[in-house]
């Protein structure tokens, strides 16, 4: 049985995270030969080590999961440092058997709100389990993740991350994007880590920011604001 498992963390934070393939009677070498082989149901073609972060100008040509993500940040949320995240995962692999982790330090409330060409799906502790996993299969959840943390100085931050695919020690490309909503009225945006570059679009406005990336390694987003006098 083939068993990915998909971290979403913080997650120590983040989304999809982390998968962890085995195989029965099969050698590591043989898994990951299998797993980049063009043949097989996984055609990935590249791969890189050690979690370096590695933006691509270009998107991979071969199919790459998409993680789409929203935050919301509330005036509550300044207060108690609670932000409500939606999180849809598309293009998932087909295997039999799929675990999305969730590892925020603090979460509350997860519940699947969608999904499609998945047989069984159901929500365990800070855990989605998904079986019967068809190619090109979706889903989205909805939590509470406690993210947003206060500094002196009436300076606010928030972690989202790190975002990472991975399958043993190696590393392959993901597209994630992200819409991050604050109260305008009482937030000003005063920087985003890291900064843009080719293959990491950053675009702010009052109230929003919205980001898209392709890349490979492990993405940490953080996005600090002061409030406003």
């Amino acid at each position: 049985m083939r068993l990915f498992n998909f971290i979403c963390a913080v997650l120590t934070v983040g989304i999809i995270s982390n998968p962890v393939l085995s195989e029965q009677d099969m050698t590591p070498e043989q898994l990951e030969a299998w797993f980049n082989d063009d043949k097989s149901i996984h055609p990935y073609d590249r791969k890189s080590d050690g979690g370096v972060l590695v933006f691509l100008a270009k998107p991979p040509t071969k199919r790459t999961p998409h993680s789409s993500n929203i935050l919301t940040v509330n005036s509550d949320s300044l207060r108690t440092g609670w932000v409500e995240v939606e999180q849809c995962h598309a293009g998932l692999d087909p295997v039999p058997a799929v675990e999305v982790v969730y590892r925020y330090k603090e979460m509350r409330h997860l519940q699947v709100v969608k999904s499609s060409g998945i047989g069984k799906v159901w929500v365990d502790g800070q855990t989605v389990q998904l079986e019967e996993v068809k190619k090109g299969a979706s889903l989205c959840i909805r939590t509470e993740a406690r993210i947003m943390v206060q500094l002196e100085g009436g300076r606010y931050v928030l972690f989202n991350g790190p975002f990472q695919r991975r399958f043993l020690d190696s590393y392959f490309p993901m597209h994630v994007t992200l819409v991050l909503r604050y109260p305008r009225d009482e937030l000003e945006l005063t920087e985003v880590l890291p900064r843009k570059t080719d293959g990491f679009k950053v675009e702010s406005r009052d109230g929003e920011i919205n980001l898209d990336a392709w890349f490979e390694g492990k993405l940490l987003i953080r996005a600090e604001f002061k409030y406003k006098s």
